[in-house]
């Protein structure tokens, strides 16, 4: 008996404090099956480049609550941000219905977080990586897109998230903030990237909320995914994402079999 409620509490605070983005398209099951892009075993690299005040900043720490800032590059510790796309055991996923994925910081990962992306054939969304410094981007509107649309189209979705993610570098507040979301599909551009000039569609998006905006631009390719993540947090500082490399490796469950077998 005491095992049954305690299932039912946690099962109603998921409901109450997980994921809103009510717009968002979410496959009732299978939900791994028709990935194309996010597939088990692949991890996705990314490179990035935080700019604070007009000047490049560094990221000495990095831990599942605390980090550290610098402005000296020969202090570069974490250099790297890796997306595992996991095959997670039965009833081992963290978000209901979304593809498992685990966020590390490269090199020599000591701390990891589990999470979900949605892909299917209507919309592609991810949450961004949330550890230490990472906590930031909760802030700012997810990388999203909807798929076979115009230039030119929008919409708007919202969320909810608590003072947890609130720090004084960013922002603070008290109990749950609210951010409304809008996005646009602003156009199709071919970038440079690690994997040669390739064709993205471009979409911006913001984020309003009682203590300021936060943005985001987000390049997406039918290939590869969001190539390009271009945020700017509610004061400024702006956090670039830039795909470096797509790593085909084994099929990891979990985040203990990630630090047992990673890549091999």
């Amino acid at each position: 008996m005491k095992n049954t409620l305690f299932t039912l509490i946690l099962f109603i605070s998921n409901l109450a404090l997980g994921q809103q983005y009510d717009g968002l398209h979410i496959e009732k099951n299978n939900v791994d099956k028709d990935n194309s892009i996010y597939t088990f075993g692949k991890t996705f690299v990314f490179n990035f480049n935080i700019l604070a005040n007009n000047s490049d900043y560094f990221i000495q720490k990095n831990e599942t609550d605390t980090f550290v800032l610098t402005e000296n590059m020969d202090s570069l510790k974490i250099s790297e941000i890796h997306l595992t796309v996991l095959k997670p055991k039965l009833f081992k996923r963290t978000n209901l219905r979304q593809t498992e994925v685990l966020y590390s910081y490269a090199p020599n990962p000591t701390s990891v977080s589990s999470t979900g992306i949605v892909e299917n054939n209507i919309n592609i969304w991810m949450h961004p990586p949330r550890n230490g410094f990472f906590k930031s981007l909760e802030t700012c509107p997810f990388p999203y897109i909807k798929l076979d649309k115009p230039i030119g189209y929008k919409w708007s979705d919202s969320m909810r998230i608590g003072n947890h993610w609130s720090d004084k570098i960013w922002g603070e507040w008290e109990g749950r903030l609210l951010l409304k979301y809008d996005y646009e599909i602003i156009g199709k551009e071919k970038i440079d990237t690690e994997f040669g000039k390739i064709d993205c569609i471009v979409v911006n998006a913001v984020a309003n909320s009682r203590i300021g905006q936060s943005k985001l631009t987000a390049y997406f390719s039918e290939k590869y995914g969001f190539v390009k993540l271009e945020y700017t947090l509610f004061n400024g500082i702006k956090i670039d994402l830039n795909l470096g490399q797509i790593i085909n490796g084994s099929i990891l469950r979990d985040g203990k079999d990630f630090f047992e077998n990673k890549y091999k």
